[in-house]
């Protein structure tokens, strides 16, 4: 069967009832998405006052982040799926399994990433030969003590995820706020040395941000605890191989996705080197801007992938594929208006992150393209959202490996080493990049082949047990 975004598969009540329970998941998981982005956003900005070339350095440290988070991603990917369709086929016992394994191995990985923090400084000179000694300096001193937090950010990311899928989508978002709250407070006092502490710069962001995600940790997991939409069970579960597996199963893909796309920017970073670290500085505020900008699309993906598969679990077809409709509908209404403001009044973001004038001039031309594919953007959000509910989690890996890999970093490369084009010449590549990806995945979506995939995902929470089958994808 074909389908498109074009189509509309509900009626009057059902779409006003499915934009009122998408916007009640994504606006608050927006706010979190937004405030767990501050969180390494307000380390930039403060430094981006501070000294940019500091702040270059934490930005190698935060896209190495990036690399390391590949298995969080995984987790939370796979339980928030399994979740979301658990909690469709109303079976309470499976979710509460999910949820206390989604506990024991954010905890497991978040451990085996803090070790890496010894290796901090091999790390990021082994990923970025290009880069200058202060910069790399600088990296170092915030990743070794970001590192340290690493199990607090694994555990406010995941069990954010889950409970997410399962309805609760408040309670995560509390818990960033605080967070954020205290890390925007700790960045000021430990940067620049305030009230009594010693000036530390870069070392005084790794030291906030890694304080303020263990207590973000703390009041997810209090919230957790008294969470009524779970009806969480606090006795343990004991370890489920099938659960265990078929969670792997949804998420490797995701996280595989995350590992390719990641270690592409760390690539497409060392091409930004050759054109000097002016232009990779200008290109880093550029970043920080789209994620600003893609937090609406990110959030309203992450709502479509639970209705999805709520939906789904419940066996409700066209409401699921309903729920995508909306929420793209949704993000179009706020592409047109943001991506206005960014083509406009570009210095406005990017005075969020510096006031030098260099950069300044450097980062408009990105944001107003930024704001020129907004549009682009949010369809492949929405959709990649629907896919990840059904469970088709390997169709969108394979569309962002292949459009990095063969698009952004090969055009990017001729554009800047032999164009001379600098900045504007690696950003055509990433621009093309993000129409492919949005053309392989609506192309995906259309041809209606993950259904099989979704009616085993839907078969394997309907069991009537709390043993999960695997899902062979």
């Amino acid at each position: 069967m074909k389908y498109s975004l074009l189509t509309s598969y509900l009626d009057s009540a059902e779409k006003n009832e499915i934009r009122k329970r998408l916007l009640v998941i994504a606006l608050p998981a927006i706010a979190e998405n937004l405030l767990q982005m501050l969180l390494g956003i307000a380390d930039t900005a403060f430094l981006g006052y501070y000294d940019w070339r500091i702040m270059s350095g934490v930005s190698t440290a935060n896209q190495v982040m990036f690399i390391f988070n590949v298995v969080i991603i995984a987790i939370a990917t796979g339980t928030m799926v399994f979740a979301s369709n658990a909690t469709g086929a109303r079976n309470k016992k499976l979710v509460n399994s999910v949820v206390w394994h989604a506990i024991y191995l954010s905890i497991l990985f978040g451990l085996v990433m803090t070790f890496f923090s010894v290796f901090s400084e091999d790390i990021i000179r082994l990923l970025f030969p290009g880069a200058e000694d202060d910069i790399v300096a600088a990296g170092v001193e915030y990743l070794s003590l970001v590192l340290l937090g690493s199990v607090g950010m694994s555990i406010m990311i995941v069990l954010g995820h889950v409970m997410r899928g399962s309805g609760d989508s408040k309670s995560p978002m509390l818990a960033v706020l605080v967070a954020n709250v205290l890390n925007v407070f700790l960045d000021y006092v430990f940067i620049y040395g305030k009230v009594g502490f010693p000036e530390m710069g870069a070392r005084g962001a790794g030291l906030g941000t890694m304080i303020s995600r263990f207590v973000g940790a703390a009041v997810i997991f209090f919230l957790l605890f008294r969470s009524k939409k779970l009806d969480f069970f606090i006795k343990p579960v004991k370890l489920s191989l099938k659960i265990l597996k078929g969670a792997f199963t949804v998420g490797v893909p995701a996280a595989v996705e995350m590992l390719s796309f990641s270690l592409g920017v760390l690539v497409f970073a060392n091409i930004l080197f050759i054109a000097g670290p002016e232009a990779y500085a200008g290109h880093r505020i550029g970043i920080s801007v789209e994620s600003l900008s893609f937090m609406p699309a990110l959030g309203m993906s992450i709502a479509v992938t639970a209705l999805v598969g709520m939906y789904n679990g419940s066996g409700l077809m066209s409401r699921s594929i309903g729920s995508l409709r909306q929420g793209w509908i949704i993000l179009m209404y706020y592409s047109v208006i943001i991506g206005g403001a960014m083509f406009l009044f570009p210095e406005l973001f990017i005075r969020i992150f510096t006031n030098e004038p260099e950069i300044i001039q450097m980062a408009k031309l990105p944001v107003r393209i930024i704001g020129l594919f907004q549009v682009v953007q949010s369809t492949e959000f929405s959709v990649k959202g629907a896919l990840r509910g059904f469970g088709d989690t390997k169709y969108p890996m394979l569309a962002s490996s292949l459009a990095m890999w063969t698009i952004r970093i090969p055009v990017g490369f001729v554009m800047v080493r032999y164009f001379g084009l600098g900045l504007i010449g690696a950003w055509i590549g990433m621009m093309t990049d993000m129409i492919m990806r949005m053309l392989i995945n609506l192309i995906r979506f259309r041809s209606g082949k993950w259904e099989r995939i979704a009616q085993r995902v839907r078969g394997s929470v309907t069991s009537g047990d709390d043993k999960m089958t695997s899902v062979d994808l």
